[in-house]
């Protein structure tokens, strides 16, 4: 589990009642941990479990394979691939990326940078 032992009583003695919202970049646990966290069951999003839909959370993404990311390398390199940046948000305004992700209309990616 990242973050070491106890980062679920950490969390709750920060929140005691409960998170709005858990969003899991790590996998191995993470959703289930979450889940018994947020206020809202429905409130957890995963990037790294792909197994999250099935644990009643929402999955962003789909697994990749090798030729997949191979050929993305390859149209990165050549300039073919382009990624349309519409908000590059600093980390501590997650909440309003999540907002505007929220929304539906937002043209491009919305990016969060430390």
């Amino acid at each position: 589990m990242p973050y070491g032992e106890g980062l679920a009583e950490r969390i709750r003695e920060l929140a005691p009642e409960g998170i709005d919202a858990g969003l899991d970049f790590y996998g191995d646990g993470a959703v289930e941990l979450l889940q018994g966290l947020v206020k809202q069951h429905d409130r957890v999003v995963s990037i790294a479990d792909y197994e999250a839909a099935a644990k009643g959370a929402h999955q962003l993404g789909a697994r990749p394979d090798t030729a997949d990311l191979t050929a993305l390398a390859e149209l990165a390199d050549s300039g073919k691939l382009v990624v349309n940046v519409e908000h590059a948000l600093p980390l501590a305004e997650a909440a309003k990326a999540w907002e505007l992700s929220a929304t539906g209309r937002t043209r491009g990616e919305i990016v969060l940078t430390v």
